[in-house]
């Protein structure tokens, strides 16, 4: 809710969902969602640090990363958990799973067991996408919310920036991490921005770590390879098409944009 309307009938609320769309809702239409996965850091936070009783809710999902074996005490917890009709959710490498199947708590009830396959490049890009207009950013780069582009862009950063293995060990929490880095360099590089700045509200690829050169830096790299070009001997005229000299001279023709005759420039947005 971004703007509770003068009172009136119906209590009317202005609403505005992760697409961006603005909708007007009375106050009964307007139901919280429940929290139907409830993150763990460990199986001890269902415990009351005062009076060492269970506090797990009926009816209630639980998640859990496996962060390293599990212990007898952590399986009176998974009992006292399922009897109160509630489930924890636990994932983590094939590995960690197979190192916690002697609990106790597993011996007695078998859980069931879900392989899920690794993520992919696009997978991970998709995720971030996902969570960019969750946000309320417009985008990132090039790529704006909502188009195809938004994922190019997000998946040519992730390919430069991590490999199958990093992204097999973090799956979709790399996502998330991945995300919350890049709005910390965001607003690490926007701090003296206005507050109404557009750069505030769209991402780059430097904020996710990737190096992007500017136009002036490609300009010069381009005029440095020129000059390493210019001093080689034997390899023709830049007007000769097949000698290497010439070859050189139509690609940064084709670089910069200069079509051949007309001496001018097409660019586009």
């Amino acid at each position: 809710v971004v703007e509770e309307f003068p009172a009136g009938t119906s209590k009317p609320f202005r609403v505005q969902g992760p697409s961006g769309r603005y909708g007007n809702y009375r106050e009964d239409e307007l139901v919280a969602e429940a929290d139907l996965l409830i993150p763990l850091g460990s199986l001890q936070e269902l415990i009351d640090p005062k009076t060492g009783k269970l506090r797990a809710a009926e009816r209630t999902c639980y998640y859990l990363r496996f962060a390293g074996a599990l212990s007898e005490a952590d399986a009176t917890i998974l009992e006292g958990v399922l009897e109160m009709e509630s489930v924890v959710i636990m994932a983590g490498s094939p590995e960690t799973v197979e190192a916690n199947a002697q609990l106790s708590a597993f011996r007695r009830r078998q859980p069931d067991l879900l392989v899920l396959p690794t993520l992919t490049h696009t997978d991970v890009a998709r995720l971030i996408a996902i969570e960019v207009e969750k946000r309320g950013y417009e985008g990132v780069g090039e790529g704006d919310v909502g188009t195809p582009q938004l994922v190019t862009v997000l998946e040519h950063i992730v390919r430069q920036r991590f490999d199958e293995q990093l992204i097999r060990e973090k799956n979709g929490h790399l996502a998330r991490d991945v995300l919350d880095l890049a709005i910390s360099r965001k607003n690490d590089r926007t701090w003296a921005d206005s507050l109404d700045s557009k750069e505030r509200f769209r991402l780059t690829p430097t904020d996710f770590g990737l190096d992007v050169l500017t136009v002036e830096q490609r300009e010069r790299r381009l005029q440095e390879v020129e000059a390493e070009v210019a001093s080689l001997v034997g390899w023709g005229s830049p007007d000769d098409a097949l000698a290497p000299r010439g070859f050189f001279t139509t690609l940064r023709r084709q670089l910069s944009g200069k079509v051949p005759g007309n001496g001018g420039t097409s660019s586009a947005a």
